[in-house]
């Protein structure tokens, strides 16, 4: 009897010894959360960087999903261009949910081919169109993940406002004739045909019934065809947004 209470005191020991040795994951969580309390700097991003890559083994799913998330953001807002999506997606793909990761893979793909270069279109209008499909389509699949719906959002609805207003360096509506791309028309066309049923394509179907109003011709120098230009884009970014993250 003796030697079984001993035997079982010294498992007590060594499981206390243990577990206060080694921090739960709540406080985890805390500890990480403080350093990022801290104004963003390159000693503070290596600190936080630090502690995350310590810790993240020792983590479920769900906690180093939301750190590894906090930990992006806190770089971006310090330096806009300091994550090599690449790099990061592989380095904590192991750890995370794939929703994050899906959006990691997207990122990085933004990163090899950018939308636009010094405000210029490196897409075609078929290629923004198909690209904006596809993001809708990752979306819908990941959807109830909360963490990430603002990221969704805005990724989705940077590809929906190119592709209805193009960009600085490449209008959708001519600079000197004031007409609408006849590519981008055949090519939204096409992209309707292929997908009917899809929120880029019910924006694209809205975005044609705005064209035929307009008979295809809008002067960016009119305050008036311009703001209605805007505007309609506009509600219909939002409205898209809205309906693929529901």
């Amino acid at each position: 009897m003796k030697r079984a209470c001993s035997i079982f005191l010294i498992a007590l020991f060594i499981l206390i010894a243990l577990t206060g040795c080694n921090p739960n994951q709540k406080e985890i969580q805390n500890n990480f959360l403080e350093i990022l309390e801290k104004p963003a700097s390159e000693e503070s991003i290596d600190e936080a960087l630090e502690y995350l890559n310590q810790y993240l083994s020792k983590l479920d799913e769900e906690r180093a999903t939301y750190m590894v998330h906090e930990m992006e953001h806190y770089i971006l807002n310090f330096d806009k261009d300091g994550i090599d999506y690449n790099e990061w997606g592989a380095r904590y793909e192991g750890y995370i949910d794939p929703a994050l990761t899906g959006l990691y893979q997207i990122m990085a793909e933004e990163q090899e081919s950018p939308l636009a270069e010094d405000t210029v279109l490196m897409k075609s209008w078929a290629e923004l169109a198909q690209k904006t499909h596809n993001i809708e389509l990752y979306i819908k699949e990941n959807r109830d993940v909360e963490l990430i719906k603002e990221d969704f959002k805005w990724i989705y609805g940077n590809y929906m406002n190119a592709m209805l207003m193009g960009t600085n360096g490449t209008p959708i509506f001519d600079y000197k004739t004031s007409v609408f791309s006849e590519d981008a028309k055949l090519a939204y066309k096409t992209f309707i045909n292929q997908y009917p049923d899809s929120t880029t394509a019910w924006a694209l179907k809205e975005y044609f019934s705005y064209l035929n109003s307009i008979q295809f011709k809008m002067n960016y120098n009119d305050k008036i065809e311009s703001k209605l230009f805007f505007d309609t884009c506009n509600w219909l970014v939002l409205e898209s947004r809205k309906r693929v993250t529901q």
